[in-house]
């Protein structure tokens, strides 16, 4: 699990099947001094996040893939929860 922060979202005119209706955001990991660090990731959004919110993203393929109900999916990253 890595603690990021929402700095955009993705949007594709193509993309796999499985993300049909998903809501995908870029996500920054950040460092223990909440400072941006690394490259954004993709991530699948369960939960309505925004903007610059506080996020824990899930790197296990696996639940991404249950969430998509699709074992063949790209997808690895999914937001895990919002950080208030």
């Amino acid at each position: 699990m890595i603690l990021a922060q929402v700095v955009g979202h993705a949007v594709s005119s193509h993309s796999h099947s499985s993300l049909k209706g998903c809501g995908l955001l870029l996500c920054q990991p950040l460092d223990a001094a909440h400072r941006l660090t690394g490259a954004p990731m993709v991530a699948i959004d369960l939960f309505g996040a925004g903007l610059h919110s506080k996020v824990f993203v899930s790197t296990d393929g696996l639940g991404a893939r249950h969430i998509v109900h699709d074992d063949s999916s790209p997808i690895r990253n999914f937001i895990q929860g919002v950080i208030d």
